[in-house]
């Protein structure tokens, strides 16, 4: 074990960023939790997503294009991928602050951010990351929570801005070397809007349904699911981990076999644990959640789903094959744009969390299948 744990000490220094991130960000829901009303609860989390959204729309794959190619030598590519974020983040920022001028800076932070964190990660500057990853959700939780006491749910945006954008300085130092010369990504702009799907599945995942469950079933039914969908956003951190580890190791050809059933195994106890424990954290810890237990239940269930999902398209990325990547994503977006509605309207809170859980297995079943086609 220790020598298999030393040599993946890149693997740790990512799981361990992401887990405690995803720990530091997942206190500050579940605190949001206690000191808000269920509805102001769903609001918050409905504009927090719409920002978070649109940084993504303004990514257009590029995060996973510099990942994937500075382990391949092309290393102007973060670069010349940070021009054209410039353009694209400035655009989204300014249609979100048409909503909500605070979340134009939101936007524009959070976009940088990401860049950062993914150069960092194609670099392999696996500790370099943890800290960048780290230090912004420590930051935000902090200056978040000050704010709220102060200015309400617009303290909690402004947190989040200021965090994004002080941990985003790598990508400020990229801009020293800007000579809008585009010839290495020019020839990847295929593979980054292919990967593009990719990403906005995932973006959709997290951000999308909490945008139009509020306006179809309103802040009280987002409050209960946002509960229930926050612990399988921390769980799934083993699989994201993963999947950002095994992009930059497997394009350079090293095989991550035993790391990838060690991955799934470890996701399917974890899911278990938490269908088996959840109506005990609810009832000792968020009594005013109830509603939220059969969420939490049936999320558990997503988490082999998701964890096939980012394992399989993993191996794609690194090998350069986007043809399934981008016919999962746009599986996966169909199947939960429709049966949001359906079950949710069916069944509310319980047929909003099935409605994540079907689209990932129908995402992960393509993508199985898809994967032993090309065999």
């Amino acid at each position: 074990m220790i020598k298999f744990l030393r040599s993946h000490t890149g693997l740790l220094y990512i799981t361990f960023g992401n887990i405690l991130g995803a720990a530091i960000t997942g206190c500050f829901w579940l605190i949001l939790a206690l000191i808000q009303p269920v509805e102001e609860y769903g609001k918050t989390s409905h504009i927090v997503s719409l920002a978070s959204l649109a940084s993504s729309f303004a990514l257009l794959g590029l995060n996973t294009t510099v990942l994937t190619f500075i382990p391949k030598g092309f290393q102007k590519i973060n670069i010349q991928a940070n021009q054209l974020i410039l353009i694209s983040g400035f655009i989204a920022s300014v249609l979100a602050a048409l909503y909500d001028w605070l979340l134009g800076f939101f936007v524009i932070g959070m976009t940088f951010w990401m860049m950062s964190t993914y150069e960092l990660l194609g670099k392999k500057s696996y500790k370099h990351y943890a800290i960048v990853n780290v230090g912004a959700r420590a930051i935000q939780i902090v200056l978040s929570l000050f704010l709220y006491y102060f200015l309400g749910i617009p303290g909690i945006v402004l947190g989040f801005s200021i965090s994004f954008l002080v941990f985003a300085y790598q990508y400020y130092l990229s801009m020293k070397n800007f000579t809008f010369d585009f010839s290495e990504l020019k020839d990847k702009m295929k593979f980054s809007l292919h990967v593009y799907s990719f990403n906005l599945s995932n973006a959709l995942l997290m951000y999308f349904d909490k945008i139009i469950i509020a306006p179809l079933f309103g802040y009280a039914i987002l409050g209960y699911y946002q509960l229930g969908f926050q612990f399988l956003l921390f769980l799934g951190m083993i699989p994201i981990s993963l999947f950002q580890y095994l992009v930059p190791e497997e394009a350079t050809g090293k095989k991550k076999t035993k790391l990838r059933i060690l991955g799934l195994v470890l996701s399917i106890v974890l899911a278990f644990l938490l269908y088996l424990f959840s109506p005990y954290i609810v009832n000792n810890f968020f009594p005013q959640y109830i509603k939220s237990i059969d969420s939490i239940r049936i999320m558990s269930m997503g988490l082999m789903p998701l964890s096939i999902t980012y394992l399989i398209n993993s191996e794609f990325l690194a090998n350069g094959k986007t043809r399934g990547v981008i016919g999962g994503a746009i599986l996966y977006q169909t199947l939960q744009l429709s049966l949001i509605y359906y079950l949710g309207f069916r069944f509310e809170t319980t047929g909003l969390s099935l409605a994540v859980v079907f689209a990932l297995t129908g995402q992960a079943l393509f993508l199985f299948a898809y994967k032993r086609y090309i065999r």
